[in-house]
């Protein structure tokens, strides 16, 4: 199951009134990609127009609740589902967005970063970022939060989704500052820099050595190898991403969300 990266209105979301990284670039070679439901079912956008109505009452409605069970003093709505907006999506996928929780869970707790990671790992296995999470450092990255709402403070909180499904739930403003932190602290780099992450150079394999000849004869192993890839470099993609919907939400008061 891969995993995208949303920022734009819930309603646009919910209506698949949007295209992922991967239909985008399909598209711009001319070459058809149909995104299938759990149950193989082909997803297509909603273009009844009494259908999206009903969709946009239903967030704005959730919206509501989500501010009275905060029970803060923001603005009403806490964001505008009603008018025109784009979007933004990347997607990370589990290796590269894993490697930015793995970095994250390293820096606070001081340990080294594991070189490599392999090919379908998971980060919520490590016994790194589960100590992490165990100690309930100030971070939405280690608080297993997948949605993330443009509403300033640190806060957290789970509840359901306008679709029924549980999340969890943090702000755009706190994201923002953890990853402004976690620059400071790792590469201290620029917004090139950082838009220079985004790469998809840093999703191949680093090279595997030749196996070793035995008399000849390549020396059989039980052993498979499995794609080795760079943990640092995984991170500092996802980073990237992370960061331009983190300035897209912030610019445009929208939501963040993970769509896998």
């Amino acid at each position: 199951m891969g995993l995208d990266i949303y920022a734009g209105t819930l309603t646009r979301y919910y209506c698949r009134d949007w295209k992922n990284i991967t239909q985008q670039l399909s598209e711009e070679k001319g070459q058809k990609c149909v995104m299938v439901d759990g149950c193989g079912n082909e997803i297509k956008p909603e273009e009844n127009e009494e259908v999206i109505e009903q969709i946009r009452d239903a967030v704005c409605q959730w919206i509501d609740n989500i501010a009275i069970s905060i029970n803060q003093s923001f603005p009403s709505p806490l964001w505008d589902e009603k008018g025109e907006h784009d979007y933004f999506t990347d997607k990370p996928d589990w290796e590269a967005y894993g490697a930015l929780i793995m970095l994250q869970a390293c820096n606070l707790l001081g340990c080294p970063l594991p070189k490599y990671v392999e090919r379908g790992w998971n980060a919520f296995n490590e016994l790194i970022v589960k100590k992490a999470m165990s100690q309930e450092f100030p971070s939405s990255l280690l608080s297993d939060v997948e949605f993330w709402l443009p509403i300033p403070g640190k806060i957290y909180f789970t509840t359901s989704l306008p679709n029924g499904n549980e999340a969890t739930f943090s702000t755009v403003s706190m994201l923002k500052q953890e990853l402004e932190e976690l620059n400071h602290k790792i590469w201290k780099a620029d917004e090139d820099i950082i838009l220079s992450w985004r790469n998809d150079t840093y999703y191949k394999p680093v090279l595997q050595k030749e196996p070793k000849l035995l008399f000849g004869f390549i020396r059989r192993t039980n052993k498979t190898l499995k794609e080795k890839y760079r943990t640092e470099e995984l991170a500092q993609c996802a980073y990237s991403m992370l960061y331009q919907a983190v300035n897209f939400a912030d610019k445009h008061q929208v939501p963040i969300l993970l769509d896998y």
